[in-house]
This record gives C-alpha cells, sequence and structure tokens, in this order.
C-alpha cells in the first residue's frame, strides 16, 4: 500500500512566511505579560502574531481581530503558555476561521499554546522551534480558586478533604476537555501522555518524531 503523502502548506500561505523576521522583530525579547496580536501584511495576505501569555478573554479579543482584519492567512505564535482552557478556546476560534497556525524557527510554543496551536487546518513548523508541553495546574481556574477559599473559610482544617475532592474533580473534567479537544482537532490522543507525565514545574519539549508521529504538525 502506497504511503499516504503529508499535505503541502498552500503557496500563498508558504508565500506569506517570506518576512516572518519582521514579525518577530517586532516583539520584545521577553514574552508579553499578556498575550499581544500583532497583525502583518506579508506576500498580499494577512498574519496575525501573537505573542505573550494566554489570558482570560484572548479567544474573545481574538475573534475581534479576525472580525475587523480580512484574509487572514494564518496564525504565528510565541508563547510561555497561560491558563490552560483559553489555549482551548483561542484553538477552536482558529479552526473556526479555516487559517493556518505556524511556529518560526527559534521560537517556543508551551502549555496552552500548544493546544491554540493545534487549532490550524494546515499546522507547520521550522526547525528550531520548540513545542513544550506540561501537566495542567489548578491555579489557572479562578472559579475553583473561589471555591477553595470559601470552603477554608468556613470549615477551617476540616476541610482539606473536601478541597482534595474538589481538586480532583476539576482535575478529572479539564482532562476530558483536553482529551475531547485532541479528538476534536484530529491529533493522536497519545499527545495526552507526555502532558500527564510530565510536572507542572518542567516542560516536556516533543521531538520533531513526535510532532509528526501524534499528528501535531501535519504539512510540509
Amino acid at each position: 500500500m502506497p504511503r499516504q503523502q503529508r499535505p503541502m502548506a498552500a503557496p500563498d500561505m508558504r508565500n506569506a512566511l517570506a518576512g516572518l523576521g519582521l514579525a518577530l522583530a517586532l516583539g520584545c525579547s521577553r514574552p508579553a505579560a499578556a498575550l499581544d496580536f500583532t497583525v502583518l501584511n506579508q506576500g498580499g495576505g494577512n498574519i496575525i502574531f501573537a505573542a505573550g501569555a494566554f489570558e482570560r478573554g484572548d479567544a474573545a479579543r481574538l475573534e475581534a481581530v479576525l472580525r475587523r482584519t480580512p484574509n487572514v492567512q494564518m496564525m504565528v505564535f510565541r508563547s510561555p503558555g497561560g491558563v490552560a482552557a483559553e489555549g482551548l478556546a483561542v484553538g477552536r476560534v482558529i479552526r473556526r476561521a479555516g487559517i493556518g497556525t505556524h511556529l518560526p524557527a527559534n521560537t517556543q510554543c508551551a502549555s496552552a499554546c500548544t493546544y491554540a496551536f493545534l487549532g490550524g487546518r494546515v499546522r507547520t513548523m521550522e526547525a528550531g522551534a520548540r513545542y513544550g508541553v506540561h501537566i495542567f495546574s489548578a491555579s489557572g481556574n479562578p472559579a475553583l480558586l473561589r471555591q477553595m477559599e470559601e470552603e477554608i473559610r468556613r470549615n477551617g482544617a476540616s476541610a482539606v478533604g473536601r478541597l482534595i475532592r474538589l481538586v480532583e474533580e476539576s482535575s478529572a473534567q479539564l482532562a476530558a476537555q483536553l482529551a475531547y479537544y485532541t479528538i476534536e482537532m484530529g491529533v493522536s490522543i497519545r499527545l495526552l501522555e507526555p502532558n500527564v507525565t510530565t510536572a507542572h514545574a518542567d516542560i516536556r519539549w516533543l521531538t520533531a518524531r513526535e510532532l509528526r508521529d501524534f499528528n501535531v504538525v501535519n504539512a510540509d
């Protein structure tokens, strides 16, 4: 049986990659404190360059940028991560828009950024780009933190058992959301293994082979 060929990025998308050095030059050497969207015109099409940390509300802000920006060909990321749920929301906005995602050389996309990257229908990376995963943290869930604070205020030390159950329930719910999202985006569920086995304080940088095998990168 002949080996199935991987899709190629469309010619206009490849042309849009020309001049991405300008995009990187616009970003400061350190990531911004919040996700920042910069629209760049390259080769007749528009690129949205997203840099900084993912925070709540970023998906709505991206939708607003897309509404006022014609002919967007792709999203380009440089981000250390942020709120996991917002990474999923941004990824779904990208998928609905039908645009691609790209990581230029010498850039990093970690944690929540990796979920957003999966939203691209065509997903490409240059040599030297890094894609890093780790287990999610409940500290990014303000509703859960408010519940925990209220439980401690009401019950003090006796709240320990309830707090453990709250964290367990929240973790299970987010794990289910990540599994569903991964399948929804056409990516191998095996991607979750390095996610859940890497401590939140660490980053597991996926190899080029893993990126291909898991279908994280799906075009040349």
